[in-house]
């Protein structure tokens, strides 16, 4: 199973994330936007220093001008010698002609399987069930996100779930059999 999050990095709560796993001695896939990246470059470089692999997220989170965002997040990333193939559009919408770029373009397009809602939980906008974590399995992304107090709240029982199953978290790109991109 594969421990992925969006939306950062964040002063806030990226650093709460990357000691979470760190104790856990877990490996987890972060799809970072480059407006952030920017703006936290000493929490990007701790996240790369630490092992965990890298995905690109886009530039900020807008639906609009997706394949410029890319490019312009990849440029970013670049400049502290990370490159990624990994890619996983905002909110989970990608269209026909996008996809059909993204694969010509020589990227793989993440999703999940399980979705922790954090970030609509914390907002206010997540009226369902809460998550259930216990249900986790062999074989399953898993999609927390890195910009807020769910996430961070969540983290540690979502391991434990993982751990009293005797699952192996892993980076995404071995999970799906893909060399590591980060």
């Amino acid at each position: 199973m594969a421990l992925t999050f969006d939306d950062g990095p964040t002063s806030q709560w990226t650093p709460q994330v990357l000691d979470i796993l760190e104790k856990s001695g877990t490996p987890a896939t972060f799809f970072v936007l480059g407006e952030f990246v920017e703006r936290e470059p000493e929490i990007f470089r701790r996240t790369v220093a630490a092992g965990h692999e890298i995905g690109n997220h886009g530039w900020d989170h807008s639906p609009d001008g997706m394949r410029a965002q890319i490019e312009r997040c990849d440029r970013t990333m670049s400049r502290f010698g990370v490159r990624s193939r990994l890619f996983r559009p905002p909110r989970g919408l990608l269209g026909a002609p996008l996809l059909f770029w993204l694969a010509r373009s020589g990227y793989t397009t993440a999703k999940w399987s399980l979705d922790a809602v954090d970030s609509m939980r914390t907002e206010g906008k997540w009226q369902g069930e809460d998550p259930r974590y216990a249900d986790v399995a062999a074989g399953d992304i898993v999609l927390l996100h890195d910009d807020n107090a769910a996430c961070v709240r969540d983290l540690p029982v979502v391991l434990e779930a993982v751990h009293r199953k005797g699952l192996q978290p892993v980076v995404l790109s071995r999970l799906i059999g893909l060399p590591a991109s980060a």
